[in-house]
Order: structure tokens, then sequence, then C-alpha cells
């Protein structure tokens, strides 16, 4: 048997401190390379960054966030509002301009980045409020922290991912003193987690669970009520920022991007899953002797992190799905295994998940805050994105200053880059990736092809070649290069009949 973690030294050192130094170290090697991150002039730092950040320019501009994405501009918002609507209202606080691309791509990673600082105290706060103990709790958040996907540097899985924490931290401590204000708290925060992402339904739904499961029938009504009333408040929220039926659209219809295994071939591949297997197992141990154990803040933590491992696998078939959606799973796992060690009655048993925790935990840790190396690796040098940016930013005032681009005439941008973020509500069909990777049509685009001939669109732009015009298996005739710039060209509808 191993020494014991918790109370053994080595060198006069407690191994506990050792852990905490070590997670602590992998903690700050990481946050490095998340603020170096945000510095980067490049326009995608992870998950279709740009889509994000054009909807958040919408609300800073005064735009519909939510229209019909069958008619012009074609835009598709895929996710509720919460984190556009965080983003936008600290911009307009600080007087940025939603026109000003970059300053919006700084403002949603520092968001974000601050968002994944709040998720790893709230992590560290719900341990510590279920009695983890503090080397387990700190070792907790750093896991939490350290393995977040980049979908999270700059979207609203940072939000997402907050939320959450909260929730837990929220519900734990009403699990401990009975407190109907921290039901109430939790139920308002995981309602917010919705409104922030879909997904964020995992934490609206496992409370509810655990209450019915455990037969908890006055709270679960307190609950439900909170529920509701949350809902409703940012339901009249969200319909202020588009019609009912645009919501829908956008939020639901939106994310109909047909069936894929991709999320589970990477996840099952032999070099990624000997990281999470063994988390696989730890939430086996968790739901069992947790559930055991008679402790309310374990059972509730292993009811709902089997229930997110379980959404996370479901919704993985969506195309589209990455490891991300694995976050919220592993996280209530560590704060699970944190109040188990504490909780446990065996001493041999919580002195081989304090090791399991400590080792395997540590081992993640690290093989993502690589990963995450790796995302910031693959901006650099940034040089190139700086001269990337200002070759948009030269397209952009020859579409405007020369050939004389008005304010309400639509373009049609034929890749991603900074021009469509400088041109929101006037470039077509601006979230092509959505577009692009669904395996079925999610919307009749008959109107985009109909503005593409009939003079809607005033200029094509496109860094590949020239003609022909080419998108959604059609072909565009009537179009000619009238200019080229930064090796993209600028074409405009033929003179000629």
């Amino acid at each position: 048997m191993p020494p014991s973690l918790e109370n053994s030294r080595i060198w006069g050192i407690p191994i506990r401190t050792l852990v905490v130094a070590s997670i602590t170290g992998i903690f700050l090697w990481n946050a490095g390379i998340r603020i170096a991150i945000v510095r980067q002039h490049r326009v995608e730092a992870g998950g279709v960054e740009p889509n994000v950040i054009h909807g958040i320019q919408k609300l800073m501009l005064g735009q519909v966030l939510y229209t019909d994405p069958e008619q012009v501009p074609f835009d598709v918002i895929q996710y509720t509002p919460a984190y556009y609507l965080m983003c936008a209202g600290i911009g307009d606080l600080v007087g940025l301009k939603g026109d000003d691309a970059r300053s919006i791509i700084l403002l949603s990673r520092s968001v974000a980045l601050a968002l994944w600082l709040l998720m790893g105290w709230f992590v560290y706060r719900a341990c510590r409020s279920a009695n983890g103990a503090q080397w387990s709790s700190i070792l907790a958040a750093g896991i939490a922290m350290c393995i977040a996907w980049e979908q999270s540097y700059s979207r609203m899985d940072a939000l997402v991912a907050a939320t959450s924490a909260a929730t837990v931290l929220f519900f734990l401590k009403w699990c401990s003193t009975g407190r109907g204000s921290y039901l109430v708290l939790s139920s308002i925060v995981a309602v917010t987690g919705l409104f922030s992402k879909q997904s964020g339904i995992v934490m609206v739904v496992a409370p509810l669970l655990y209450l019915v499961i455990t037969r908890q029938w006055h709270p679960l009504r307190t609950y439900l009520i909170s529920v509701v009333c949350a809902t409703t408040a940012w339901l009249l929220i969200t319909f202020q920022l588009g019609t009912p039926l645009a919501f829908y659209q956008n939020t639901v219809l939106g994310l109909r991007n047909g069936l894929s295994r991709e999320m589970y071939a990477v996840l099952f591949e032999p070099a990624t899953y000997k990281y999470f297997i063994g988390w696989h197992l730890l939430l086996v141990v968790l739901v069992v002797r947790g559930w055991r154990s008679g402790h309310r803040g374990l059972r509730f933590l292993a009811v709902a992190s089997t229930f997110s491992l379980a959404f996370a696998l479901i919704t993985g078939a969506k195309s589209g799905s990455g490891l991300n959606y694995l976050h919220e799973s592993l996280m209530l796992t560590f704060i699970g295994l944190s109040v188990l060690i504490a909780q446990d009655r065996s001493p041999r048993w919580r002195n081989v998940f304090a090791w399991a925790f400590a080792i395997y935990g540590g081992v993640l840790a690290a093989f993502r805050t690589n990963s995450t190396l790796t995302v910031w690796r693959n901006g650099e040098p940034d040089s190139a994105n700086v001269e990337f940016m200002h070759q948009e930013m030269d397209v952009r005032d020859v579409l405007r200053n020369d050939l004389g681009l008005a304010a309400d005439e639509k373009i049609f941008i034929a890749y991603r880059g900074y021009l469509e973020l400088f041109f929101t509500g006037q470039s077509m069909l601006t979230q092509k990736d959505i577009v692009q990777n669904s395996t079925v049509g999610l919307f009749d685009y008959t109107r985009f092809h109909r503005v593409m001939s009939d003079g809607t669109v005033r200029f094509v732009i496109t860094d590949g070649p020239p003609v022909p015009v080419a998108y959604l298996d059609s072909t565009y005739v009537g179009w000619e290069p009238i200019r080229t710039v930064h090796g993209r060209t600028i074409l405009a509808r033929s003179a000629r009949p």
C-alpha cells in the first residue's frame, strides 16, 4: 500500500503540498499560454470564433440578433444569448465600437479568460462547501481549469462552465444547510447557463433528477418554480433580440447538423482514451461509493456526473461535436472525488482514491495543457496574423473608399477572415461552416441563390480563383473581376447584357 498521500512526507515536505505545488505549476503554465492566445491577432482561436464575434457585433451595432436564416443576410446565431449580451454589455460600457473587429475579439477572449478563472474558484468553493480537503479542492479546481478546450477560449462554453460550477456550489450548500435561498440561487444560475448555450440544460436537469430520485417533493416544487420564473425572465429578454420563431429557427433548427461518429473516433482512439478511461472508472467508483455513503452532496454529484457524461456521449453524435462536450462531466467527477476522499470511511480506499486523483489528474492536466500549447503554436508567428489583418483592412478600404460600397449594400465573402467582421449585416451567409459542415441541409437557400444573381449582392470577394463564382453546389454567372488586393479578388456584376 502506498504511503498516505494526506499525512506522509517526503524529505520533510507533506506529499499533499507537493501535489498542490505540481498542479499549481501546471496551472501557471496553462494560464501563461491562455494569456498569450488572447493577444494573438488571428481571427480563430477555436470553435469557429468568428461566429461568436459576429453575434456580439450585431448587438453592439444595434442589429437584431436572431433573424430568419432563410432571408438576407442569412445569419445563423446557433446559441442562446447570455454570452453575447454579457460581452456586448461590457463592450458598450468600456466604449468599444461594434465594427472594431480586433477589439471585439480581444473583449471576447478576455471575458472568456475571466470566466475561466471564475469557474476554477467555483470548483474550489464547491469542494470546500462539501468538506473536501484544501489540497484536493485545489487539485480539482486546477485540473478543471487546465483541461479546458479551445472552444472555451472565446465562446459561450466559458460561461456555461462557470455557471455549471456555480450551480454545483449553491446546490451543495443547499444539501448541507437546507436553506431554500441556495436552492433558488442554483436554479437561477443553472437557467442562466441554459441561456448561454443549450448544453446548459444539463445543470438545470441534474438537480431535478436528484430531487426526484430522492423523493424530496417540497424542495422539488421550490426548484421547479424558480426554474420556471428564471426561464420566463430569460425568454422575455431573448424575445427582445428577435421573434420567437427566429429564435427557434436559429437555436433549434440551426443545430440540426446531422449525425457523425467524429467525436467517438477521437475519444476512443487509444492514444487519446488512455487519458480519459481512468476518469470513467473513477466516475463508477464515485457513483457506487458516493451513493452508498448517504452523503447528500455526494449523492447529488453521483447523479449529476453520470447524467452529464450520458448527455455528452449522446449529443456527441451530432456532426461538429468535440471532446469539449466532456468538460462538465469531468469537472463534476473532480469535485465528487474531492468530496469522496474526505467522506469515505475506509482509510485504505481513501488513500487509493487520493493517489489516483493526484497522479491521473496531473497527467490529464499536463496533457491538456500541452494541447493548449499546440493551439497557441498554430497561431504563431503572430506577425503573419498582423499582416493578414492589415491586408483585410486594405480590402475593406478599397470596397468602401475606392468602389463606393454603401452601408446598405450587400457583399458575399467566399472565405473566412476579418473581412466579414468588418461588414456585419452586409456580408451574406457569414456562418459558412454551419452550411458546409452539416451532413443535412439546414435551411432553404433559394433566396440566397436569387440575391447572388438579381443585383442585391454588389460585390463578391474571393481569395481563390476569381471565376467561376460557385457556392452551395451552384455556379453564379455574370461576375467579373474588377480589382485584386493582396491576393483577394473583388468581383462585380458584368455590365454586359
